[in-house]
């Protein structure tokens, strides 16, 4: 009787630790802790499970104390053969929301944890205030970029150029050929607006750039129907 009873505790004990995000008032770190193997990716939810130590070949995490971090990864390109460094970092808990900052590509990143038990962790990834912001200015981009080539090049004299976006150094970050039967005042405003947008981009998050300026074009030719840049 007495080793049925110590068998279940040991089991309450265990299905216990199980933490989802509907509990907004638990703790995750000590379950978080240790070694994780990435498993499968479904749905835009991302499934670990827990490992002794990081893989040598596959994807995986360590989020250790003091809020140190280690990420094992390819990096992003994908190509065979594959080969797989460590990343260092740190990692902040807010809730059920990591914060991770680390030496590589991208620095900054967030993922929300949408379950964790003592062998599985499920995430989503979850965008920083950066990433919604340049999110913003690629959209705002190709709204310009849409207008831009709505039509076809057939007739170089049709065309226009302006200048575009804003490097952190100063200077525009390129040219672009337009046509002059679009709304061109429209147009040109969403120029400014994106031009305006990039500027505030690079001073609130601290973009760093070169200082070259790209080079002026001369004009615009018309190849298959597409106007290209001449210098």
């Amino acid at each position: 009787m007495k080793r049925a009873l110590t068998i279940l505790s040991i089991v309450l004990t265990i299905t216990s630790c199980t933490i989802n995000n509907e509990n907004e008032n638990f703790n995750p770190n000590d379950l978080l802790l240790g070694n994780w193997t990435h498993e499968y990716s479904d749905n835009g939810e991302v499934v670990f499970k827990r490992t002794n130590s990081l893989p040598n070949e596959n994807y995986g995490v360590s989020f250790l104390k003091e809020g140190k971090f280690v990420e094992r990864t390819s990096g992003w390109c994908g190509t065979p053969p594959l080969v797989f460094w460590n990343i260092e970092g740190t990692y902040e808990l807010d809730g059920t929301l990591i914060k991770i900052k680390t030496e590589g590509y991208p620095e900054n990143y967030n993922w929300r944890i949408v379950s964790l038990t003592n062998q599985k962790l499920v995430i989503t990834y979850e965008q920083t205030d950066q990433e919604k912001d340049h999110e913003d200015l690629v959209n705002l981009f190709n709204e310009l970029y849409a207008m831009a080539t709505s039509k076809k090049c057939n007739n170089a004299n049709d065309w226009l150029i302006t200048a575009y976006g804003s490097k952190a150094c100063g200077g525009p970050q390129g040219f672009m050929p337009y046509p002059n039967s679009i709304d061109v005042n429209l147009f040109i405003d969403k120029v400014s607006q994106y031009t305006q947008k990039e500027h505030q981009y690079n001073i609130k998050w601290g973009i760093i750039s070169t200082c070259d300026l790209p080079a002026q074009p001369s004009g615009v030719k018309c190849e298959n129907d597409l106007p290209v840049l001449i210098y």
